[in-house]
């Protein structure tokens, strides 16, 4: 009997033992293997700290290396709505010291979660306002914003960037790869009062993002910039834009657009790059097609005349005008008096097909290869589409539709002896040390004519800007070759109008040895609408600024001295 209790007993005590290891085995598999994770990530907050170490985005430079766009260190204002107690107090103060709506914040708050941004990007005054307040559950990251120490100098050319720092629009965007800035981090352990050690446990290093070295030069973009707004307000016109060019290798020396605060367009349009993005009926400025083709085809019939019918000519589905009431003119002279009657006849003896054929190697109807996003290729129809009207009024710039960038590029053939260049605003990307990563050298294509017809059209270009229509483009110290345009705009109802016009010039100098090309567009100018009336004279505005700054004198003895 006492044997069995004992038995019993001895029973009892080793369940008892198992039960407590069985739980203490348990309670070890349980804080071991299931909450391990859990206590890991406890612990290492309690000894380990994470630091974000912030990266640069990459600078933007002109062609002298001045700074255009660079950084400037912010700081960004988060909370832990799970730490932040009396959350309407929280909410007010900091409404207050920002200037924010105090609901907003308290919103905010009151999320659940660890994590929101109560304030981006705020200056170091308030940041010391803020902890000044002693919050607990808030705290600071340092973030980049750009800033622009020439102002708004390019502002359509170099786009933007969104709240993150990454590229929207503009060279901002096209070159976000290079631009792009990545962000390090830094671990460290903290000792038992919660200070951090000196060397980090782990490291990764920030990456700035890489510098542009544009072509453009801020001094002549400054001039641009300053006569077209003048211009495009003193003609009380909707907009402008001027590109100019290196015709040699095609490096855009400036890029401007302005769109008249008076304009309807004017908030959704400010900011697009009407010299790329755009494209128009060019008029009359695109009669150079027309004078290189027939110089190409017929070296003999710059010597011939034209009758112009006297101001007016029967075409298949229309009547063609011109300005004045032009009998016979010579070749020269059609070109230098801009008779679309001359031009469409000359054409039509040239052939078609063989225009059209230089309207496509000019670069007309596809896109120059600009490095900027949202580029045109402008509106031509295959030839198989062109009506019997078309034969004659494409030639001298209408139903066609071009950008003033390949405008610029057409005549820029014309300049350096008949080679179709890229053009281009960057010519090196670089590191912020200065060390070149990647530098860019745009060939050339062609020639797409020969010497001679080249040579001729830019005589017969100088003419006009001597003799011609583009006499208010003439300068003193270098001579000047170009081409006036005026067009009329298409109406609400679809044919043209009779008060709205576009203006433009496209011209380049010096004449024997070109350097700079520049094309000037108007929108809509209400005191003169013709380019030779409005447009050249912004032209030589421009070019005489680039003359003096350049020293630029023509050889050759083709100007007298400067006697100043």
């Amino acid at each position: 009997m006492r044997t069995k209790k004992v038995y019993l007993r001895l029973k009892i005590v080793f369940l008892s033992l198992t039960a407590v290891f069985t739980i203490i085995i348990l309670r070890l598999f349980w804080l071991e293997v299931v909450l391990s994770p859990r206590l890991t990530r406890l612990a290492h907050k309690e000894h380990l700290r994470l630091v974000q170490l912030p990266a640069r985005r990459g600078r933007i430079l002109d062609t002298h290396r001045n700074i255009l766009v660079d950084d400037i260190r912010l700081y960004s204002l988060y909370a832990d709505p799970k730490i932040v107690d009396n959350k309407d107090e929280v909410a007010s103060a900091i409404a207050t010291v920002l200037g924010q709506d105090r609901h907003k914040i308290r919103n905010l708050l009151t999320k659940d979660k660890r994590f929101v941004w109560l304030a981006r990007k705020l200056s170091l005054k308030d940041k010391k306002a803020i902890e000044e307040l002693g919050i607990k559950g808030i705290g600071f990251r340092e973030e980049e914003e750009r800033f622009y120490p020439q102002g708004n100098l390019l502002d359509s050319v170099i786009g933007r960037t969104d709240i993150d720092n990454n590229g929207i629009d503009g060279l901002e965007l096209f070159y976000e790869h290079y631009l792009h800035a990545e962000s390090g981090q830094a671990v460290y352990l903290r000792d038992s009062r919660g200070n951090l050690l000196p060397l980090p446990k782990k490291l990764v290093l920030p990456k700035d993002g890489y510098d542009l070295i544009l072509t453009v030069d801020s001094y002549i973009q400054y001039w641009v910039e300053k006569f077209l707004h003048r211009t495009v307000i003193e003609s009380r016109a909707k907009a402008g834009a001027v590109v100019v060019l290196n015709p040699q290798n095609g490096e855009i020396v400036a890029m401007a657009n302005f769109v008249s605060p008076l304009a309807k367009e004017y908030l959704e349009t400010q900011r697009r790059n009407r010299c790329v993005c755009d494209f128009y009926e060019p008029g009359s400025v695109f009669k150079v097609v027309t004078l290189l083709a027939a110089l190409e085809k017929d070296k003999e019939i710059y010597k011939e005349d034209f009758f112009c019918e006297k101001g007016q000519m029967k075409i298949p589905g229309s009547i063609l005008h011109d300005w004045r009431r032009f009998g016979k003119l010579s070749f020269i002279d059609v070109f230098k008096n801009s008779s679309n009657i001359g031009v469409a006849k000359i054409a039509n003896r040239v052939g078609i097909p063989f225009v059209y054929g230089y309207i496509e190697k000019l670069g007309f109807g596809r896109k120059t290869g600009i490095d900027f996003p949202g580029e045109t290729s402008g509106s031509l129809r295959p030839l198989s589409q062109w009506s019997k009207t078309d034969y004659y009024i494409v030639p001298i710039g209408q139903s066609i539709g071009v950008s003033l960038l390949q405008l610029a590029v057409a005549f820029a053939a014309v300049a350096n002896g008949g080679y179709i260049v890229r053009p281009h605003l960057v010519k090196e990307i670089a590191s912020r040390e200065g060390v070149a990563i990647k530098q860019f050298r745009i060939g050339r294509k062609g020639p797409i004519a020969s010497r001679f017809a080249v040579d001729k059209a830019r005589e017969i270009l100088l003419r006009v800007v001597e003799e011609g229509t583009g006499r208010r483009a003439k300068l003193e110290k270098v001579k000047v070759c170009g081409k006036t345009g005026t067009s009329q705009k298409i109406d609400v109802r679809g044919g043209y109008s009779h008060r709205n016009f576009y203006a433009s010039f496209v011209g380049f100098f010096p004449y024997r040895h070109p350097q700079f090309l520049i094309a000037v567009f108007i929108d809509e100018p209400h005191t003169y609408h013709y380019g030779g009336m409005i447009a050249a004279p912004l032209f030589k505005k421009i070019a005489e600024k680039i003359v003096a700054y350049k020293n630029l004198r023509s050889k050759d003895n083709e100007t007298r001295r400067n006697t100043e």
